[in-house]
């Protein structure tokens, strides 16, 4: 195990309203000097929040944030054997200003975090899936549902379901998880592996329209049908129950358990969470 950080490269269209978009994510693991970054190139939240915003300048900046970051990459591996330890970076945050300065208008880094890791690879990859990928890879009609929303996904798995991850013989084994078949292409931010993969979402139905609740659950209940039609793979869902609209929330459910997915409603995550840990210690214990 070594220690490493990481700060996310966040996109600022007016600087001065304060809005961001987390695009990008740098890695940095001093032990191995070991540099990763990852950017995604999908500008379609950005020209969704953005007016004005110009995708081909976009593009042309990732390529260039990439190709500075390869550089110094590489400068870090010929210098492995000679670069003294107190001469190391100490953080993420500041490898990343070498290529990105403080000053950078648009440009922002998030202050380090940080952790403990086998591989910084894997940890990179890891980490670019669930905060960056999953969000960037939205399409325009998902980013416009979202403007009904009266609570998102992020804020539903916040408030109810995040301890039951967080556990920590839960949290040594959950990943993120891309499912791909014939027929769909899918990121489940929330995964772990016992002979078959145990996949989950946080779904928010609090929803102001009643046909963008119906709309959601068709959406989702047609995923789920065609991954279980391709592959064995357990899906759960924790859903955000609707603040109003309760006879479309109830008939999103019963989509939903036509597919065959695990339903598990907000008042019922304590229960999720006990019933998570013990799956994963029967686990544990019969490997």
């Amino acid at each position: 195990m070594e220690p490493y950080s990481y700060s996310f490269l966040r996109y600022h269209h007016e600087p001065l309203s304060g809005e961001f978009v987390n695009i990008g994510l740098l890695l940095w693991a001093p032990k191995s000097q070991y540099l990763g970054f990852q950017a995604t190139e999908n500008s379609t939240r950005l020209s969704q929040f953005f007016g004005g915003f110009d995708p081909s300048d976009y593009k042309s900046l990732i390529k260039r944030l990439d190709k500075g970051f390869q550089n110094l990459a590489s400068e870090f591996s010929e210098q492995k054997a000679q670069l003294a330890l107190e001469d190391r970076p100490e953080s993420a945050r500041d490898v990343a200003t070498r290529v990105v300065p403080h000053d950078s208008a648009a440009l922002r880094w998030s202050p380090s975090r940080g952790g403990l890791t086998k591989s910084p690879q894997v940890e990179l990859a890891n980490l670019y899936a669930r905060h960056i990928l999953h969000h960037s890879s939205l399409s325009a009609e998902q980013v416009a549902e979202s403007a009904h929303e009266t609570r998102d996904a992020r804020t539903v798995y916040r408030q109810h379901f995040e301890q039951a991850f967080k556990q920590p013989l839960v949290s040594k084994l959950i990943r993120t998880h891309h499912v791909q078949t014939d027929l769909t292409d899918h990121l489940f931010p929330q995964a772990w592996k016992n002979g078959v993969w145990n996949v989950y979402e946080t779904l928010s139905f609090d929803l102001v329209r009643p046909d963008t609740i119906r709309n959601k659950a068709h959406k989702y209940e047609s995923l789920t049908r065609w991954i279980k039609e391709d592959q064995e793979i357990n899906v759960t869902y924790l859903l955000g129950k609707p603040s109003s609209n309760k006879a479309a929330y109830d008939t999103a459910r019963k989509l939903l358990k036509h597919s065959k997915a695990s339903l598990i409603e907000e008042d019922e995550a304590k229960d999720f969470a006990s019933e998570l840990k013990s799956k994963v210690t029967a686990a544990q214990q019969s490997s």
